[in-house]
């Protein structure tokens, strides 16, 4: 309970510091290309069972091609609960395409993603697989985006007795995104 407290604390204080940047005029900003913060809240499906409130914390590297297409060119990420916050970390670096809309309102568009990469999970699973990704929102503002994302990986283990199976784990998550 402690660290779930901890970590409510820390999304606090980093939402409250991030407004201040999110409503600046900055010209730092680039559209072409730039770095990502990804943070999202859901819940595990598939096989990982006796879980608290997942957890997904990403940085990716963006290249946008057009207004519209780009490609996430290396992203990594990390993924827990909260009920096994220390012993249960799915690590996994991907790459994939990005698609924006035109302006819909004010400064806002609707994206889509989809990425596919390598995941390993750190606890009593000792081989990684396949994990992708999919995921639908809106970009606020050209540097914050909200939306809802559902990563997935395959994971081989061995079972006593049967030989390797399949492990599905799964994270539903909202996520909110901002540009560095």
């Amino acid at each position: 309970m402690k660290k779930l407290f901890l970590v409510a604390l820390m999304a606090v204080f980093t939402s409250s510091a991030f407004a201040q940047l999110i409503t600046s005029n900055r010209t730092v900003y680039n559209k072409s290309h730039n770095v990502w913060v990804d943070f999202g809240v859901g819940t595990y499906t598939g096989d990982w069972n006796n879980t608290g409130v997942g957890l997904d914390l990403g940085f990716r590297y963006t290249k946008m091609f057009t207004d519209n297409i780009g490609w996430d060119i290396v992203k990594f990420s990390v993924q827990t609960d909260t009920k096994n916050f220390s012993n249960a970390l799915n690590l996994q670096g991907k790459t994939g395409l990005r698609v924006v809309s035109p302006v819909v309102f004010g400064e806002s568009k609707i994206y889509a993603n989809f990425a596919g990469g390598y995941g390993r999970y750190f606890g009593d699973i000792k081989e990684g697989g396949f994990a992708w990704e999919i995921g639908a929102g809106l970009n606020v503002t050209p540097r914050f985006a909200v939306g809802i994302n559902y990563n997935s990986c395959n994971y081989k283990i061995d079972v006593y007795r049967v030989g390797k199976e399949t492990v599905k784990v799964g994270l539903l998550s909202l996520r909110v995104a901002y540009a560095l």
